[in-house]
Parts: C-alpha cells; structure tokens; sequence
C-alpha cells in the first residue's frame, strides 16, 4: 500500500478520538474546536437558507417570480436594480463605520447574524405578497421599496456570516480548512431549498405562481432563522491584536488606508471583471421551465448542478498548498470559459448541455472559499502595513465598487433580451427564435467575463508564505504591546 494513502487511511481512522479530544479545546497550534467549527458550519445552514431564498426574488428577468409573476419588463428591472445600486452606495460607508467601530462582548459580526435575521427573512416573506392585479407602476415601485429594505438587512446579514468566518482564526491554513468543509456543510440549505422548492411548487401552481412563495418562504425562512441563531451562540471571534485594543476607525482614515492597499484594489478588480461569469447559471430556470417544459426537472437539476461545487470546495485547502489560491483562481475560470463554449453547441441536447453546465459550475466551486481566505489574509496585510484592522472598509468598499460596475454590466443583458423579443410577456420564451439566441448571449457573457477576469490575478503576489510571515510579526507585535502595557 502506498505509504501517502497508508497514511490517509489512518488519519481517517483517528477523527471519531481526535473529535472527541478536541470537541470543546482546539488541538496544539489551532484556534477552532470542533464545537465551534460544527456551530458556525451546521448554523450556516440556516443563514444560507436564507441567502438562497434572496435569489428568488432578484431583480432580474431571470427570476421566476419578479419577472415571469410579476411580469416586471427586463429594462425595468436593470432600471430599478440601477436605484438599488445607487441606495448601496449610500449605505456602505455607513455599514463600514459601523462594522469598523463594533466593540461589542460579542466581536465585529457576531451581533449582527442575531439583529438582521429576522428583519431579512419577514421581508423575503413580503416580497411575494404584493398584489399582482394593482396597477403597473405601483407594483414595480412597492417591488423596489421592499427589495431596498430587504438587501440592506439581508447584506449585512450575510457579510457578517461570511466575514466571522474570517476572523475565528489566525491561521491561513486552518481558515481555509474551515471555509472549504462549513461551505459543504451549509451549502445544504441552498441544495434542500433548490431540490424541494421546484418539486412542491407542483402542488401549488408552478415556479410563476404566487402560491408557491406565499406558502413554502415562510416555511423556508423560519427554519433558517433558528438554525442561524446557532452561529451566533456558539462562535467567537479571534484576532492577533494587542488586549487592549479597540476598534475605533475615523472615516476618512478607513478610506485612506483602504486605498493604499494594492490587493484590495486586486481582488476587486477580478469580481468587476467577473461580473457576467455566472450567466450560465441564470440559464437553467429558463432551460427547464421554457424549453424542455419539466419543472421537477428544474429541481432534480438544481440538487446536481450544487453537487459540482463539492470537489472544488472540498479540494480547496489540498489545492491551495500545492499550486497556490492565485493559481486555482486563475485555472478555475479558464476551464469555466472552456466548458461554457461548449454549451452553445450542445443545446439540443438536455444531457450533454447539463453535462456541461454541471463541469462549468465545478470549476468555481473553490472560487468562494479562496477567495474569502485571500480577502482575509488582506484584512491582515492591512492590519500588519497600518496597525488598524478594517474589516468594514475593505468588504464595504468593495461592495461598493463592485455595485458600481455592476450599475453598468446588469444593463447589458436586458438589453439583449428586449432586443430579441422578451419583454413583460414572458411566455415568448417558450419560442427558440426568442430563447436561443438569449442563451447565446448569457454564454458568450460568462465566456469573456472569465477570461478577463483573471488578468488582475496576474499581479496578485501576496503568497501564503508572505502571510505566514505577517501573522508571525502580528503576534510578537501583540505580544510586545502586551507586555509595555
């Protein structure tokens, strides 16, 4: 027997003793016992739950609900997501100085998965009570206030999941371990959300019906709202800063700082870029609902279609030791393009388009989880170049900047789609001189979009050993601070 897979065997054997021994301690040079890790992991399930409800209620012609329910017109809604745009540029610096100047017994994010849960998931439930039969105008101006409310809360909602992640641990390797295998784990409630929602939805109407929202959100968001309270309860926060330390960022210092740091400007850059890369996911309602007419295929397709993201995700932290994350970043979106381009020549065929949809998708399964371990080794960069960590600032301000471009690419599409014929009446999909060249273009999109967007990753040359090199003088820095004190 091979002695690397000898030694892979009895590393399994060892978990049932190892959890045991480490289920409320964390092991020598770790920060995460399995308590904690099962709480924020098995909790997450909840608050992704919710998230991927959000996506059901989208401004997009894409969604079921506001554009074939609601029969909200694409140019419409690319105009109401542009005043959301604007309304996020608003709140950000607000949402900075508040994550930034949190000094709370609880951390920076912990107080607010228990204050924005519920607000996010009462107005999930709200945006399908609208009433349909009131005039045009009203309804798309009652859409666009409640949507505004709701992405404020559900934002920070799930800025504050993502980022705790980011700071439960000082140690890059163990982050990235922890966002790999809790993105498994969570990832369940989007997977039971996007299996179960199309199939019940045959008991009440349809994806375009308003029952099946109005029924099973509820349901959905009361579920994820309990299980999301886990995280709060059984996490905390950890970061390499002197005892005395508190959080306490003037605003136009943060801005200043921010600026300054070449990496963020980076990793913003590469989701500017690939701003149009997950077109292709957008196309599989339509595909289901429009041209092979099967919604229960929808949600059979939706529970293997989230499968492709396991490996990625799992495979993360093997990954990211052997090549580098900037190099699985990179990899990733150039075999996404690859398998993208065959789709526009397998359309024919439901296997072989799934087929390819699924292996695209696979391709950015890790692409959340180093990306989310490269913007915490940034927040320590910051950390390490100025003495100030800004958590707030750089995920706001990214925000922000990417809300911006995105003012601009999510009028790109709509734009096509009135151009081939879809409009308020979306049963035009139905017709393949409407939806083909549609599903061209979403596939063309995400084809240039991933391969641009790995031009910045290009210059990125923050590595894990320059990491390991910071957090190791973070801590004598910390502990010289400690002891002058």
């Amino acid at each position: 027997m091979p002695g690397a897979l000898k030694a892979m065997i009895e590393k399994l054997k060892n978990i049932p003793s190892d959890i045991k021994k480490h289920w409320n301690t964390p092991a020598e040079g770790k920060y995460i016992s399995y308590r904690e890790f099962s709480a924020y992991s098995v909790g997450g399930i909840g608050v992704n739950t919710i998230n991927s409800l959000f996506t059901y209620v989208a401004l997009s012609a894409n969604c079921l609900l506001i554009g074939s329910a609601y029969g909200i017109k694409p140019t419409h809604l690319a105009y109401m997501n542009l005043i959301m745009g604007i309304l996020n540029l608003i709140k950000t610096p607000f949402i900075s100085m508040l994550i930034d100047n949190t000094s709370s017994k609880y951390g920076k994010f912990r107080p607010y998965l228990l204050i924005t849960g519920l607000p996010t998931a009462v107005l999930l439930c709200l945006m399908a009570f609208i009433p349909n039969d009131i005039n045009y105008w009203t309804k798309a101006t009652l859409i666009g206030i409640t949507y505004a409310f709701l992405m404020i809360f559900q934002s920070l909602y799930s800025v504050a999941f993502s980022s705790l992640a980011q700071v439960l641990t000082p140690n890059s390797e163990e982050r990235t371990t922890l966002l790999s295998i809790s993105a498994f784990i969570y990832n369940l409630g989007p997977s039971i959300v996007n299996l179960l929602l199309p199939i019940l939805a045959g008991l009440t109407g349809g994806m375009t019906d308003f029952k099946t929202y109005r029924i099973f959100f509820p349901i959905f968001s009361a579920a994820g709202v309990l299980l999301g309270i886990m995280t709060f309860a059984g996490t905390k926060e950890k970061i390499v800063v002197p005892k005395d330390y508190v959080a306490k960022v003037k605003f136009f210092q943060g801005i200043k700082h921010t600026g300054k740091n070449k990496y963020f400007w980076l990793i913003n850059l590469y989701s500017i870029l690939g701003g149009l890369k997950s077109g292709i996911g957008s196309i599989l309602a339509w595909y289901c609902v429009y041209q092979i007419q099967n919604e229960d295929m929808l949600g059979i397709m939706n529970t293997v279609i989230g499968t492709a993201s396991v490996p990625g995700m799992l495979l993360s932290p093997l990954l990211a030791k052997k090549i580098g994350k900037k190099n699985i970043i990179i990899w990733s979106n150039l075999l996404r393009a690859g398998f993208a381009a065959l789709m526009l020549f397998t359309m024919d065929s439901s296997a072989l388009f799934f087929i390819c949809l699924y292996l695209a998708t696979a391709m950015m399964g890790g692409d959340s989880i180093v990306t989310s371990s490269m913007t915490a080794e940034i927040y320590d960069y910051q950390q390490w170049k100025t003495g100030v960590r800004l958590e707030g600032f750089i995920t706001q301000f990214g925000s922000m900047l990417v809300t911006v471009a995105g003012m601009f690419t999510n009028l790109i599409l709509p734009y096509f789609y009135e151009h081939y014929g879809l409009k308020e009446d979306y049963t035009v999909l139905y017709e393949a001189s409407v939806r083909t060249p549609i599903f061209n273009i979403l596939i063309i999109t995400t084809i240039i979009s991933c391969v641009i967007c790995v031009i910045p990753m290009l210059f990125y040359n923050l590595n894990e050993k320059d990491h390991k090199r910071i957090m190791e003088e973070l801590k004598i820095r910390a502990e010289k601070a400690d002891a002058d004190a």
